[in-house]
């Protein structure tokens, strides 16, 4: 189903002015939980790659062994200061492409392998791009994650050669592009940033045995997101569990048996 189907149907309940009583906060924490859920995994992905596994955001984690016919690479973007631009080389027969996924795993993007280099840009960014030599991509969040993938055969010729072509990924920063041009072309990019400091990381640790753990990532990642008029309609319709991109649930605004409500209703969404 597509986002916006999705939470068109979500939203099908009548608005909440408050929990009259457990059943509709039941039901409240229920949509709430079908809602936050993809965001809830791409935040425990994205802390277990880049917090537990210490991989750096805005570079790219290449995997030399391939899975199931496939060389992969990876990066977690954070466009929240500047852009980025990704370049995948010819690949001639081999199949090979990139997708970028938002933080509600939504594909926004697509990129086969042309000479091309890609300008990948956050919503709030407002420089100029440089079309002539370059396609932008526009985020649709300050987060994104990058998957890219290299067909292999399985013989190790083969290998060899797809690992060469993985080798020749790029994804740079624009000082990072302006000095590799230099060197290579003696040449200047029009686009000039001064380097930012490398994104420092303030997630906090996943707690898979809270149920409510759910709520605070989902909303920590939510916050990164630019919302559409229907995600703010929708949020209002769960105003009995004041929930706020960005900031954690309070859980002790609500009683015990009030509490036990939301509990159930957050399994609810997860049986389903």
């Amino acid at each position: 189903m597509r986002r916006r189907s999705f939470l068109v149907a979500l939203a099908a309940t009548p608005r909440l002015a408050r929990a009259q009583d457990g059943a509709e906060l039941r039901d409240a924490a229920r949509r709430a939980a079908i809602y936050l859920a993809p965001l809830y995994e791409m935040y425990v992905r994205r802390h277990r790659d880049v917090v537990e596994h210490g991989q750096k955001l805005n570079r790219l984690s290449r995997q030399l062994a391939p899975e199931n016919g496939v060389l992969s690479a990876a990066a977690w973007l954070d466009l929240s200061v500047e852009p980025l631009f990704l370049t995948l080389p010819p690949m001639g027969q081999r199949s090979g492409s990139a997708v970028l996924l938002d933080p509600f795993t939504n594909t926004f993007a697509r990129i086969g392998a042309t000479p091309e280099p890609h300008m990948i840009v956050g919503p709030a960014w407002k420089g100029a791009v440089p079309t002539s030599e370059v396609t932008e991509i526009r985020a649709p969040s300050r987060s994104a994650w990058l998957r890219i993938g290299i067909a292999v055969n399985g013989d190790d010729d083969d290998l060899d050669a797809a690992r060469a072509l993985q080798a020749r990924l790029r994804l740079e920063t624009p000082d990072q592009r302006n000095e590799r041009r230099i060197i290579e072309m003696r040449e200047l990019m029009r686009q000039r940033t001064v380097a930012p400091p490398e994104p420092v990381v303030f997630w906090q640790e996943p707690r898979p045995g809270d149920p409510f753990d759910l709520f605070d990532a989902g909303l920590a990642m939510l916050a990164e997101c630019v919302l559409t008029d229907q995600d703010r309609q929708f949020l209002e319709s769960l105003a009995p569990l004041s929930l706020r991109p960005g900031r954690k649930f309070d859980a002790r605004a609500f009683s015990e048996t009030e509490r036990a409500a939301i509990v159930a209703g957050i399994a609810d969404a997860v049986k389903k």
